[in-house]
């Protein structure tokens, strides 16, 4: 079952070569935010509580999602965020963040089992919601957003993901991630041009 899920999950995050412009304009590629971009999207509620957000999280393999209230965009959310906000009210709970420095989906449950106060942290996961500790106003690209720029966003502020939100409405409608960049590479051969 997860290994249909996962080819599932593959299929919808394909992306056709043929329908990107990988024309040259001024030196640069034309291939835009829209050519890459996951366009179903996992998202997360503000009202949602840390373990819930961890489920949805760890389900769908991923260690962070847009947070959404009626399509519109209102912040991202991580796993990292969660372990801030555990930091935040337990100083204990710094010897954690090493597990939460790749970009892996861990279950924050497990961190009750290695934490100094694991009641406390998992009293913390009910008790508090996204919206307490999602990040508002988060950077957003857009779908006509030339790929190279978004990528240089991404690498200078050190995101795993980006947003993609329509410029008029501010709906969410699509995502780019590291991975999604990683995929552009290899099936547009963009190996040779770098």
């Amino acid at each position: 079952m997860a290994r249909e899920v996962h080819q599932q999950c593959q299929k919808a995050n394909e992306v056709d070569p043929s329908s990107a412009d990988l024309g040259e304009d001024n030196g640069a590629m034309s291939i835009t935010t829209a050519d890459l971009m996951t366009t179903n999207v996992i998202t997360l509620t503000p009202e949602m509580t840390l373990s819930e957000m961890d489920t949805v999280l760890i389900k769908r393999g991923v260690s962070g999602a847009p947070v959404v209230e009626f399509r519109r965009l209102v912040g991202v959310a991580s796993q990292a965020d969660i372990i801030r906000a555990l930091w935040e009210g337990q100083h204990e709970a710094s010897h954690l963040a090493p597990y939460y420095s790749s970009p892996f989906p861990v279950p924050i449950s497990a961190l009750q089992y290695i934490a100094k106060d694991a009641r406390q942290i998992g009293d913390a996961l009910v008790e508090h919601k996204v919206r307490d500790v999602m990040t508002t106003d988060p950077l957003v690209a857009h779908p006509d957003d030339p790929i190279d720029d978004v990528a240089e966003r991404m690498v200078k502020d050190q995101i795993h993901r980006l947003p993609v939100t329509d410029p008029d409405s501010g709906d969410l409608v699509g995502i780019i991630t590291t991975l999604d960049l990683a995929r552009a590479i290899t099936r547009y051969d963009l190996v040779s041009v770098l």
